[in-house]
């Protein structure tokens, strides 16, 4: 069996499938621990993980209460910087490694196993051909000076810079897992030749859930703070008048304030295993974490990307069919009329059960599983 070490973040939906693929690989019978912040404990011993706390890298701060683009430096440094190369250095000293799992986005821990000479894998939690390809691909690209000086720090080399710097960094993993269907992706010009298509993971099966009694759709935002709340609140009045029942969940984001209609029900948090298999339309940021949930589950989508890589998600959504893209400043009209077109519009649903076949075929972590053995 395997001895693998996954370094994560808690940067909200990447620690999904970080979570579900530390699960998939315990339950293959192989040992796993978990390097991360303190926060994410029990969430990774519960996936079946050790689990071992950051001891030089600390946190700028809470995603949940504060804003991530209102702290970018902050977060690049740790993300990028030597205290977490530092840790993850120790950490492979420290106990015998075969693989490292690493959070595509914690260029540190990427660039410490490269270091230690031990295989890595990257696991990225967003779409990879925007990431590689495009002006999205670019905007890590001014955080290169923090990235090649932990580079330094460590004694490596610097990166091409004929590539924008996540395709530059991910090329020297020896595995790349995009942890989307290759048919929502869409073609990559020039893909590399470690990255492998392994589906969404997630952390827990979805339930069997009751025949629903009429019509629910569940509305999620960001499980960090985007400041959310007047979407948030334009949606719940939206859907006031809608032939359905709303739930609303916060994703654990304290959201001052909200009135909801009579018709729906807001919830600090709610395991959407449990909500999207009776859920007849999903109302969301297009956070790729919710998008993933909802198709797996054959739930056609509502989008109001807020920012990040949420745009190109909901952008997706709208080419395949799978949903509608919005803007997050649209109209109370103009979201009623979205939902109810999504809710009516055989189409959607049509499609969404196309893409859960797809994403079904992907085995829920057995084909990360299975690319990260291949390694061994």
């Amino acid at each position: 069996m395997g001895r693998f070490l996954v370094v994560v973040w808690a940067a909200g939906g990447n620690v999904v499938p970080a979570a579900g693929l530390s699960r998939a690989l315990a339950a293959r019978g192989h040992e796993v621990r978990v390097l991360g912040p303190p926060v994410l404990a029990r969430r990774f011993e519960a996936a079946g993980g050790t689990f071992r706390p950051f001891e030089r890298a600390r946190e700028p701060g809470s995603m949940e209460v504060e804003v991530f683009d209102d702290n970018l430096l902050g977060w690049t440094r740790y993300v990028s910087g030597s205290r977490l190369a530092d840790d993850v250095t120790a950490e492979l000293g420290r106990s015998a490694t075969d693989v490292v799992i690493v959070d595509a986005f914690l260029s540190a821990g990427l660039a410490a196993a490269e270091r230690a000479g031990v295989p890595s894998a990257a696991l990225v939690h967003v779409r990879y051909r925007p990431s590689v390809e495009g002006p999205l691909a670019t905007q890590w690209d001014p955080t290169r000076p923090f990235v090649e000086a932990t580079r330094r720090h460590l004694g490596l080399a610097p990166l091409d810079e004929d590539r924008p710097l996540m395709a530059s960094l991910w090329r020297r993993s020896a595995l790349v897992l995009v942890c989307v269907p290759e048919q929502f992706d869409g073609p990559v010009a020039d893909p590399s030749a470690n990255a492998r298509y392994v589906g969404p993971i997630f952390e827990d099966l979805p339930r069997e859930a009751p025949a629903p009694d009429g019509r629910l759709v569940l509305v999620s935002f960001s499980s960090t703070n985007m400041r959310q709340g007047p979407t948030l609140q334009r949606v719940l009045e939206a859907l006031g008048t809608v032939d359905a029942e709303v739930l609303c969940t916060l994703g654990g984001v304290p959201v001052e304030g909200l009135r909801p209609p009579a018709n729906a029900v807001i919830r600090d948090w709610v395991p959407h295993n449990e909500v999207l298999p009776r859920a007849s339309a999903v109302v969301t940021h297009a956070g790729l974490s919710t998008v993933m949930g909802a198709l797996a589950n054959g739930v056609p989508l509502v989008c109001l990307p807020m920012g990040r890589d949420q745009p190109e998600n909901a952008a997706r959504v709208a080419e395949l069919g799978v949903g509608l893209d919005l803007s997050c400043d649209s109209s109370v009209e103009a979201i009623r009329a979205a939902t109810c077109d999504v809710l009516d519009g055989p189409g959607y649903r049509r499609e969404a059960q196309r893409m859960k076949d797809v994403i079904a075929g992907y085995g829920n972590g057995n084909t990360a599983v299975t690319e990260l053995e291949a390694l061994l």
